[in-house]
Parts: structure tokens; sequence; C-alpha cells
């Protein structure tokens, strides 16, 4: 029966990885109950696609990767200065405003200043209505949508009526899914990754640096350091120093192999304020030396001997 879960979760793994792959960043694997090198994996790979989604997309961009249901009915009524008088509940939905900060308020503060104008503009000519006119609205928190709009009246009336064409969207593509046992295990597994990937991204940013004591990077993040280190071990399958020490290695060895900074700066530069134990630091990784390696003559950089 494990071997029959294994398999379904390398599947959706499988699956989830060929719709990365694809730019499709849309979707989460599910997670199950099980405390395995399997489920840290399907962590570490829903947290990856989610920080990507949210780097490059957001409303107002097409993502190719999902499908749209169109509301035709998403209405505005508006009066003669363009104050919002009434809508359809759709439109709380696709702008993320509440019905208090919608009604009675103006046109003017969802819409972008051309749009407007563009509006104004269909309204003092003498075209026939409706008009159909692409408007650019400004959600509450995205930046601004380009949606259709057809531009009407109603009879023996000012008002002024707006119906959008507005997306609701609707995900093509679910991994294959399993039972979800324990929904507070999972979320508690969750918060745990994403503590090891702030402890991950710390490192990397601080290779220059002495390495803090366990306590205090516990303390920094808000934590308890075994916590702190089982969790660390668990992702990596190495000891937060191991890992320090191994990066900032490195990267010494790229600057070595690929720049003409002296070695001592580079020595200093990635956190070893001791050149002998640099070195030995260095061979014990690598098998040699760093002034054994090869050198870039017409490296990137190059700084007098200090």
């Amino acid at each position: 029966m494990k071997k029959t879960h294994d398999d379904e979760r390398i599947v959706a793994i499988h699956q989830m990885l060929f719709e990365m792959a694809r730019c499709n960043f849309n979707c989460q694997i599910p997670l199950s109950s099980n405390d395995d090198e399997l489920e840290r994996l399907v962590v570490l790979i829903n947290m990856v696609a989610e920080e990507i989604k949210e780097s490059i997309f957001h409303v107002g961009y097409v993502n190719p990767h999902r499908t749209y249901q169109f509301i035709a009915q998403t209405t505005f009524v508006l009066d003669s200065s363009f104050l919002i008088k009434s809508f359809t509940p759709e439109v709380t939905y696709f702008l993320g405003y509440s019905e208090v900060e919608l009604i009675d308020q103006p046109l003017a503060g969802i819409v972008t200043t051309a749009s407007l104008q563009q509006l104004q503009n269909v309204l003092d000519t003498s075209i026939s209505l409706p008009r159909t006119i692409a408007l650019d609205f400004k959600p509450k928190e995205h930046l601004p949508v380009s949606v259709s709009c057809s531009i009407g009246k109603l009879v023996n009336s000012s008002e002024i009526i707006l119906n959008l064409v507005t997306p609701a969207r609707q995900d093509s593509y679910s991994p294959l899914a399993y039972e979800n046992i324990n929904e507070k295990h999972n979320k508690t597994r969750k918060a745990d990754a994403l503590l090891t990937q702030k402890l991950y991204d710390y490192i990397l940013a601080h290779l220059e640096d002495p390495l803090p004591s366990l306590k205090v990077l516990a303390s920094k993040f808000g934590t308890n350091d075994r916590k702190l280190k089982d969790g660390f071990r668990q992702f990596f399958k190495t000891s937060i120093y191991q890992f320090y020490n191994d990066e900032r290695l490195k990267r010494a060895y790229f600057m070595i192999e690929h720049t003409t900074i002296p070695l001592k700066n580079i020595s200093v530069m990635n956190g070893f304020n001791n050149y002998s134990n640099f070195s030995k630091s260095f061979k014990k990784r690598f098998g040699f030396s760093p002034y054994e390696m090869k050198r870039n003559e017409t490296g990137f950089t190059s700084l007098p001997e200090g």
C-alpha cells in the first residue's frame, strides 16, 4: 500500500515539474500525512512554484496556463458625474473593493486617467450607444487590468451603464490528488519549510560574515536552536555550519578561477580572517590548495595585494 502511495506522489511530482517547465506555476501538489523525503520534496517544489508565480504573474497579465469563465453581466451604474450608484456583486470579486468602498465613489478612483478621458470622449460625441471600448481598471491590490466594456444609457435617464466582461479564474490543471489526512501537520511542515528557506537565504546573503551561533540564529528567526538545526538538516542533509562553510568555499573557488583578485583578498571576502585556515579548508574540500588552481589571466577584477 505504501509503495502505491509513493508511486502516486512521484507521479504528482513529475506532473508538477513538467508544468513548471512549461511556465505553469499555478498549481500545488496536495500534501499527505507522511513525514519522509518525498514529502519534504513536495513542500519545497510547492514553495518554489509559489515564489516564482508571485514574482512574475499578477492580475492584468495573461497566464496561458489558466482558463477563464467569462461573466457577461458584471455591471456598473453611474450617474452623469461618473459617481458609482450601483453594481453587480461580481465587481467586488473582480476589483477587490468592498461595497462601502465603491458606492457613491467617483469612477476615477478605479480606472486610469486615460480610460476616464476615453469614456468621457465617447459620451461627448454624437456616436450612438451602446458602444464598446477597452477601459483600464485599477484593482485594489494589483496592477491595472484592461477590460472590454459596453457603454449604454437607460431610457429617459441620465444614468450610464457599463457592462464588463471580466475573467474569473479557473485552473485547468490539478495534479494527481490523494487523501490529505492531517491538515494541522501539513501546516506545521510548511511553516518549518519556510523557516528553513529564510535561514538558507540569510546564509547565502552573509557568506562574507562570521556565522552567528545557533542560539543567535534561533533568536533571529523566532524559534529554538533544536528546531532550527533539525529542520535544516532534514531539508538539506547537512548541518547549518557545514552548509555555510561549503558555500563560501565554492564561492571562493569561483572567484579564484574567474578573477585575478589576490588570494588573501578572496579569503577575507569569503569570511576567512586567517588565510592559513582558508587554505586548509579549501584543500580539504577540493583536494588541492588555492595556489595550485589555474587562474584566469584576463579575469573580471584585479585588486592590488593588501
